[in-house]
């Protein structure tokens, strides 16, 4: 049984500049004989986060990971990991197996979510290529006009181990490189309230950086936000929208509106505690407004809060719980221990139980899918039926199914890859035995091969 932190530590300004100083240089170290077999953790926390992650808004989280590792100042590894989960999950850490590592001071660089980021990391941080520090530090976000919060929010962090030795784990912290708005609207005009459109002053950066930059030439302009909601007399409403960092040295620009009306005009944003006029939208906080509709106007209350919450930890000992069946007799044609051999023209199912929580789900990957075809991908538990006269849940039996293609390639094989997914984060299991796992594993896990059966 192994307790797991969920880092929600604040990662400042401050931090993310030390990204920029700190971790891009070229590490003259000595080199160790052999290598090193290490696992990765990415981890990113947003919001008051709780039991289910229900603060942490949609797309938020994770979906892909580009991490490049850089030993003696050349680029030794380079990779892109897609991740998806079941509807209503959101990935917030997750943990990535890297083999063969030479075993020397290592730089790691974390991008989270590059559909975001303006720049090819693949063809210009090549293996075996000198990195390039100075144009990582300076890696653009795309143009506003074109950012999509459904491709994920750009998150970066690195980290340096000074030596590495097998089964270390190296912890990344990344840190948001966009800035939220969480407006509250509260309608006290005594009747029901429109919102068709929101208005804000010329204080939208038109173009940003993946790292926090000093002296940035930075355009801004006004953006006005088209909406279709209708507030309820007496009710509220919130509306969220995600800028880069805004630092703009013009006068009088951080202001809101409503509709475009005269009794909701474009207005000043100050500070609710030293009601001083907000100048400044740093990256990774949330600026928090608070208006109150009047029927003659609006009043607005406003704080500028870090993103990010304290870290805590979560004991798994009695929330994951978990066992195989193994393969269902009669669908695969033959395992040699972790080695599964397929049936041409049959579905291989292999069997196991997720016992609890019941909220937990699951993902299932394979390495090729080009000659091996995933039936079941995904999976959520469903409600405990009870325990039985031992006291053991009794919940549903979860299955995956793997067939073959009809015109697939003879001699090949593939990796199965499970992960249960436990209040936003992701966990590989291991289902190669049929022993009841408690808690996600301690090192190494044991994953199935899976082969043609007519090799």
């Amino acid at each position: 049984m192994k307790k797991l932190g969920r880092y929600l530590g604040a990662i400042g300004l401050l931090l993310l500049i030390g990204v920029a100083t700190s971790c891009i240089k070229d590490d003259i170290a000595t080199t160790e004989t052999g290598t090193a077999n290490i696992t990765v953790n990415i981890s990113s926390r947003s919001g008051e986060v709780d039991n289910d992650n229900s603060e942490v808004l949609a797309n938020e989280d994770i979906k892909t990971i580009r991490l490049i590792l850089v030993q003696n100042g050349k680029v030794v590894s380079n990779s892109k990991h897609s991740f998806t989960v079941p509807d209503g999950q959101k990935l917030l850490e997750q943990g990535i197996r890297i083999v063969g590592v030479n075993k020397a001071a290592t730089d790691f660089y974390a991008v989270v979510n590059e559909a975001n980021v303006n720049k090819n990391f693949e063809s210009d941080f090549k293996v075996g290529t000198t990195f390039d520090g100075p144009a990582f530090s300076q890696v653009q976000l795309i143009a506003y006009s074109s950012f999509n919060s459904a491709n994920g929010l750009p998150m970066v962090g690195c980290e340096t181990k000074p030596s590495l030795s097998d089964g270390d784990e190296v912890m990344i912290k990344v840190t948001r490189a966009v800035a939220r708005i969480d407006l509250t609207i509260n309608n006290k005009t005594g009747a029901d309230l429109g919102v068709s459109k929101v208005s804000f002053g010329k204080f939208f950066p038109t173009n940003g950086f993946l790292l926090a930059q000093s002296d940035a030439s930075v355009t801004y302009t006004t953006k006005t936000f088209d909406e279709s909601n209708t507030i309820e007399n007496a009710k509220s409403d919130v509306f969220t929208y995600y800028l880069y960092e805004s630092c703009s040295d013009e006068e009088g620009v951080y202001k809101v509106g409503l509709n475009e009306s005269p009794e909701f005009p474009l207005t000043q944003i100050y500070d609710a505690v030293s009601k001083a006029p907000i100048k400044e939208i740093k990256r990774n906080t949330i600026l928090k407004i608070n208006a109150i509709a009047n029927a003659s106007g609006w009043e607005l209350q406003c704080e500028v809060a870090p993103w990010d919450v304290e870290e805590y930890n979560q004991e798994f000992s009695n929330t994951l719980v978990y066992s195989s069946d193994g393969w269902k007799p009669g669908t695969i044609a033959a395992r040699d221990e972790n080695v599964i051999q397929l049936i041409p023209d049959m579905e291989a199912e292999l069997q196991f139980m997720l016992e609890s929580p019941n909220t937990v789900s699951w993902v299932a990957v394979l390495d090729d899918n080009q000659n091996f075809t995933l039936l079941t991908p995904e999976g959520k538990n469903e409600d405990i039926f009870g325990v039985d006269a031992d006291g053991k849940p009794i919940a549903y039996q979860q299955s995956i199914k793997i067939s073959l293609p009809p015109d697939g390639e003879r001699n090949v094989q593939t990796t199965l890859h499970v992960y249960a997914i436990v209040g936003g984060n992701q966990y590989e299991i291991d289902l190669t035995d049929n022993r009841d796992h408690t808690g996600p594993g301690e090192g190494e896990v044991n994953r199935f091969i899976i082969r043609r059966g007519d090799q």
